[in-house]
């Protein structure tokens, strides 16, 4: 039954999950022109403590109701002045009063990831299971898990997250980072440019950490770690420690000392005692320690380097074949270009396994022929043309550096830029001071003068 309740007696439900109302002016204005179309659903107030009302009925009369649906245009009802609102007094628990609040709001998109989040929290924390949840939101258990281990992250980076267009997706992908500080560092990051580089940097980091006790213990059976490599002769230099190790004993392990550094940048230095220590000269440690740092940047930008093409090509492969069709003009453009330069091929292979071609090993090449290719590529020509056309422009070599580490322009590497910004991709940082060369690990770089 719908009773008229005096306005000062109603008020916000504390546990509700929406704790942002928004602007409250056009609906305020609209409430005082036309009034409130749809009643407002409220229970007695009661104790949060002990889960009851007072025990005397003129004191709980003068306590009020929490309102359970209505609360923004409760608010919104103030504002306009109204003295009292159409309720229907209901007599849900405590659990189903927080499950109305959660789907009322997930119907209306009111809820922001973490408010959800925060909900299904206070639902598992009154004892509801994931079942329990799944089957009053009508989400997945999955889904309802997944939004829960956002209370994991930073609330204060996370909430800073959502209101720069973090997406589900994106919390998703932070999934892929063991390490939870890591993990906060990342969701600093989310909705900017940075966010796609810094979610594999720190990927990469990872990997590389776990593999770096690998290659250390196989050198400690026969090296000792120092922190310094004064007066030392270099032997090897392992740069990529993303792979497994792959270290081979030297064969006079057992009667020459032999030592390894590990750098900043993640390489890891072997060394033996020089053989001739006259040539420790003051000069020729300094020449060392140059090259030892030259070494170390190179691997430090060739590290960068790969990563960003990854991300390139992981740019490529995720349009889809709609949204290569509304750029098919922009496609045509650099497929001509990529067409009339010698300088690019398309290897074939590479773009058969990625079409989902299957590709004979006793064939050449050149039996590819495109009555063969036409079959597969019909279905997505428009993306086809552009997987195509981005595999003969970009490679993994492609690079803003020479041998010595000095910034060197790349204008193949540019054109595969200007070809996927045309098309949505946003550059880091990190990429764009790669392109313009002020990256601080080029030789010449303003920090090297």
């Amino acid at each position: 039954m719908i009773q008229n309740i005096n306005i000062n007696k109603l008020k916000n439900h504390p546990k509700n999950p929406r704790k942002e109302l928004g602007d409250l002016t056009e609906l305020a204005e609209s409430i005082k022109t036309y009034g409130v179309f749809q009643n407002l659903t409220v229970v007695p107030w009661f104790c949060f403590e002990t889960g009851v009302g007072a025990d005397d009925p003129k004191q709980q009369e003068e306590m009020g109701y929490f309102v359970v649906i209505g609360n923004r245009r409760l608010a919104a009802a103030k504002l306009a002045g109204l003295e009292e609102l159409p309720c229907v007094i209901s007599d849900m628990d405590y659990k189903t009063q927080l499950a109305t609040m959660l789907l009322e709001n997930m119907q209306r998109n009111d809820l922001t990831i973490y408010e959800q989040a925060q909900g299904f929290q206070m639902m598992l924390d009154l004892g509801e299971s994931l079942n329990d949840i799944s089957e009053k939101t009508g989400l997945s258990e999955t889904t309802v898990r997944r939004r829960v281990k956002l209370l994991e992250f930073d609330s204060d980076k996370f909430k800073k997250s959502v209101e720069r267009g973090g997406t589900l997706m994106d919390y998703m992908e932070l999934d892929k980072i063991q390490d939870i500080k890591l993990r906060n560092n990342v969701l600093d990051k989310i909705g900017t440019s940075n966010f796609k580089y810094e979610l594999q940097a720190a990927i990469d980091k990872e990997k590389r950490e776990k593999n770096k006790a690998l290659w250390v213990a196989e050198l400690n059976k026969f090296a000792t770690q120092v922190k310094n490599s004064n007066g030392l002769q270099q032997v090897n230099a392992y740069y990529n420690l993303s792979q497994k190790p792959e270290i081979t004993k030297p064969t006079d392990a057992d009667t020459v000392e032999y030592f390894f550094f590990v750098s900043e940048y993640g390489s890891i230095t072997l060394y033996k005692k020089s053989e001739n220590n006259s040539r420790s000269t003051s000069d020729n440690s300094a020449y060392e320690e140059k090259q030892k740092r030259i070494s170390e940047q190179r691997a430090a930008l060739d590290e960068i380097s790969k990563r960003a093409y990854q991300l390139r090509r992981a740019f490529v492969l995720d349009i889809s074949n709609a949204k290569a069709k509304k750029n098919i003009g922009t496609i045509i453009q650099y497929s001509l270009w990529a067409m009339l330069d010698d300088y690019n091929y398309l290897d074939y292979e590479e773009f058969s396994e990625i079409i989902g071609m299957e590709n004979d090993d006793e064939n050449d090449e050149k039996d590819l022929y495109f009555a063969t290719i036409s079959e597969h590529v019909s279905t997505q020509p428009e993306r086809n043309l552009l997987i195509a056309t981005y595999l003969a422009l970009d490679k993994e070599r492609e690079t803003y550096y020479g041998w010595n580490n000095q910034y060197m322009d790349n204008g193949t590497l540019n054109t595969v830029y200007n070809l996927l910004e045309k098309l949505g991709y946003e550059m880091s940082d990190e990429e764009k001071s790669m392109r313009d060369g002020t990256h601080e690990l080029f030789e010449n770089s303003e920090a090297e003068k």
